[in-house]
């Protein structure tokens, strides 16, 4: 079952959390400060930590980058939207303005730690595929494909204008997705373009654009 940490200094409001959340089956801890939170425990074992934002020293902000991976969900006591926008900046996962009612929160944890145990998932399959197949999208144990996959590994890291030849229905456009993949541009977008449909008259002008009224007469 999912352990979760609370941070809260009002000792009212923490016991009740505790006891809703153990009633629906998670394991918690809880605490009063941050800094108790950082000596007194490891934050690496929590599947999410609670904390409110407005703690005696260091704010529960200050959990989220000594926390990450590990969720962190900021409660304010007032419904104030910049202070959520910081939290959100920071990288809390989400926040929930006190008071609150105990179906919202239920909820709020419920979808979070789901949310969370699929990251981590993708994450292991990622890695097992990455382990697996190097090059994405190609698989192949021939030599031919072997070499293939290694001129990729070596050409994508770098800068270089890269021609890809080969017969129609050959993969040439999964090279150059994985070559994509393997580059340092990888988190922008790959633009496909299929130059036989174009016109040869038209494609300078679709690659490159032209003036308004280029093409009048």
């Amino acid at each position: 079952m999912s352990r979760i940490l609370i941070v809260e200094d009002e000792s009212v409001i923490r016991n009740a959390m505790r006891r809703l959340l153990e009633r629906k089956g998670y394991r918690i801890d809880d605490v009063d400060s941050v800094e108790r939170a950082e000596t007194d425990y490891r934050l690496s074992d929590y599947d999410l930590i609670i904390a409110d934002v407005r703690l005696p020293g260091l704010a529960g902000v200050e959990l989220i980058k000594p926390a990450a991976p590990v969720p962190v969900l900021i409660m304010t006591s007032y419904a104030s939207v910049q202070a959520a926008v910081d939290a959100m900046k920071r990288g809390a996962v989400d926040y929930i303005a006190k008071p609150f009612n105990h179906e919202e929160l239920l909820l709020l944890v419920k979808r979070i730690l789901k949310h969370s145990k699929q990251l981590r998932q993708q994450a292991v399959l990622k890695s097992e595929l990455e382990k697996n197949y190097p090059v994405q999208g190609m698989v192949g144990e021939c030599p031919a494909m072997v070499e293939i996959c290694r001129r990729i590994s070596k050409v994508a890291p770098t800068d270089t204008t890269t021609l890809i030849l080969g017969e129609s229905g050959t993969g040439k456009e999964l090279v150059a997705r994985a070559l994509h993949e393997q580059s340092r541009r990888n988190d922008a977008p790959i633009i496909t373009v299929n130059c036989a449909a174009i016109p040869e008259a038209l494609i300078e002008s679709e690659l490159f654009g032209h003036e308004k009224g280029a093409f009048i007469g």
